[in-house]
């Protein structure tokens, strides 16, 4: 088995304008969001903050720091728990000034927060919406079909959003899985698939794996629905985890799709892992790889600009020793001697 683990600079290779990193997302928001106070305030915190240190921030800290003032208006506004229940008066002496502050902080997460967070997440499906031209897919393909020569059994993981993968396979014409069940009216996500006790878990090939959730996923009824890549208005409808999500997912499908990049990490026939354009910035997926057998032989493809995790190993992460790193980008060249290192087909 071939574990192959695809991170945004595998996307961005194809297209760096139309899928860009999450530094990249942060760059290409347009001025509205930019002006925004809400905004505007959050970015100027991330900078003043000594534990973050850094002028340049990405989107990931944004969506994260939104996140958290969402849950701290929220736990302020509810008298059910004990924060709401103290800041209402109830456990000091009330203050004329209590009944307006409640209303205050409900509008600020309604009338402000909300919107924008919504609104930043709503750019994830006009970036990472549209398909990939075929003419760009080249370097991917090749890949595939090489790989398969060696192990048809390929595993694929990505945190990516877009359709360049399912698009990939489709043209490369590999037997890799998408988990799709095409037998209803509408096409819908089959978490059987996902399921090592389950008739149809990887029967012949490989699987592909989208552990943070894809553009063209909603969720309707318990069932997640693969359609067009377009934003409903309300990201909670969507089947997706925002840009640079990091921690332990608590819902389905996520909780499957991580124990099974888990299982197949453990698993004896895995021979080799490659990591492509992935920045091993994600404690828990890191903790998962932890458990890669010495003998898997790694290989990681990134560009020169990127973090080398040869040089600077991300923290946690043991199983990047002995990697063999092409630090030229994803391209045919490094592609090729990464497959010239695995060996002929």
């Amino acid at each position: 088995m071939i574990l192959v683990f695809v991170g945004a600079g595998g996307s961005a290779a194809v297209d760096s304008e139309q899928y860009p990193t999450t530094v990249g997302f942060f760059e290409k928001l347009p001025d509205e969001i930019e002006v925004n106070p809400v905004f505007d305030g959050v970015c100027k915190f991330l900078k003043d903050q000594n534990g973050k240190g850094k002028e340049i921030i990405d989107i990931e800290d944004v969506l994260e720091t939104l996140d958290e003032l969402q849950a701290d208006c929220q736990k302020i506004t509810d008298f059910t728990n004990i924060t709401g229940w103290a800041m209402s008066g109830r456990l000091f002496v009330p203050r004329t000034d209590i009944p307006d502050f409640h209303p205050s902080i409900g509008r600020l997460k309604t009338i402000h927060i909300d919107p924008l967070s919504n609104q930043i997440k709503e750019y994830v499906y006009e970036f990472y919406g549209t398909r990939p031209a075929p003419n760009k897919l080249s370097t991917w393909i090749k890949l595939l079909k090489e790989l398969e020569g060696i192990d048809p059994a390929i595993e694929i993981f990505t945190t990516n959003y877009d359709l360049v993968l399912e698009d990939v396979i489709e043209e490369a014409q590999v037997k890799v899985d998408c988990g799709l069940d095409r037998s209803q009216r509408s096409m819908r996500l089959d978490p059987a698939a996902w399921n090592p006790s389950g008739p149809l878990f990887r029967t012949n090939g490989g699987l592909l794996t989208k552990l943070h959730g894809s553009v063209d996923w909603q969720r309707d009824n318990g069932n997640i629905i693969v359609g067009p890549s377009r934003f409903s208005g309300d990201h909670k409808n969507h089947c997706i985890l925002y840009p640079g999500y990091k921690g332990v997912p608590t819902e389905e499908p996520f909780r499957a799709f991580h124990e099974h990049l888990r299982n197949v990490v453990r698993d004896e026939s895995l021979t080799a892992a490659i990591f492509i354009g992935f920045a091993f910035r994600d404690d828990y997926i890191n903790t998962i790889l932890a458990d890669l057998p010495p003998a898997t032989t790694k290989f990681a493809i990134t560009k020169s600009d990127e973090k080398h995790i040869d040089d600077t190993p991300p923290t946690g992460a043991p199983f990047t020793d002995n990697c063999i790193h092409f630090r030229g980008g994803f391209t045919a060249e490094t592609v090729a001697e990464c497959l010239a290192v695995m060996g002929p087909s």
